[in-house]
């Protein structure tokens, strides 16, 4: 069965090219040119990927992203903008984007990552937490994500990786690049709780403590990590029009 993809443009001849390719290339594409057209289509089908653009007649298609998230969780979002400001970015991750690309964004790319992103994030897969290593952020059960610090990302790598037991104090201390012995322990304690504090809005809290043994993250956590290459804007045409 082909993926359903939902794409979400205002301008028509860039809705008409990209909708073609995405055709040509197995999938099938479902197009509206605003938030409302959009959200009724979200709700009477579940997409199993969204492209949507950020600045739409009838609004930002930021808004789009919550609705995803309650009709549709195991949906692939990714926005796509002529704009690139990195709180723009945020936003759009924070709200349940997967990734957000800039215009303008080769067909190719797009096919290939959507591609990717469907394979590694199957239906389901939302019910886990999710350390998207490349952007450094981590994703909730909920849907909304929240970027952290490196440090705080190499914690919650080393719990995933060790699953069904504690990683000791010991362990973290040295893997950030501490000599234990003469490291205040409450440094990790305060680094923890701010972590616990930053990902609180993502679900409820995983890490749980155990005197004299350490730290273990209790949920399902998950890595993805998707290198993506920058292709230079071409066009194209479907191999039966050639």
């Amino acid at each position: 069965m082909e993926p359903d993809i939902l794409l979400v443009e205002d301008d028509p001849d860039l809705r008409e090219e990209v909708a073609m390719f995405l055709r040509c290339a197995s999938f099938a594409v479902r197009e509206y040119a605003g938030v409302a057209q959009a959200a009724s289509a979200i709700r009477e089908r579940r997409p199993d990927a969204a492209l949507i653009d950020v600045l739409l007649p009838d609004g930002s298609g930021l808004a789009l992203l919550p609705i995803l998230r309650s009709e549709a969780p195991q949906c692939v979002n990714f926005m796509l903008s002529a704009r690139f400001e990195l709180q723009l970015k945020l936003d759009a991750y924070r709200q349940g984007a997967d990734n957000y690309l800039v215009k303008p964004v080769d067909p190719r790319e797009l096919a290939a990552l959507l591609n990717a992103f469907i394979a590694r994030v199957p239906a389901g897969s939302r019910d886990a937490w999710i350390i998207e290593n490349d952007s450094l952020t981590l994703r909730g059960p909920n849907g909304l994500a929240q970027t952290l610090s490196l440090q705080e990302i190499t914690i919650l790598k080393m719990l995933a990786a060790a699953p069904d037991r504690f990683v000791t104090r010991r362990s973290l201390v040295e893997t950030l690049g501490y000599d234990y012995l003469s490291y205040n322990e409450q440094r990790l304690e305060a680094v923890l709780s701010r972590l616990r504090k930053k990902i609180a809005p993502l679900g409820e809290n995983p890490i749980k403590a155990s005197h004299g043994r350490g730290y273990v993250f209790t949920q399902t956590i998950k890595m993805a990590s998707l290198a993506t290459s920058v292709l230079k804007p071409v066009r194209w045409r479907c191999r039966a029009e050639r």
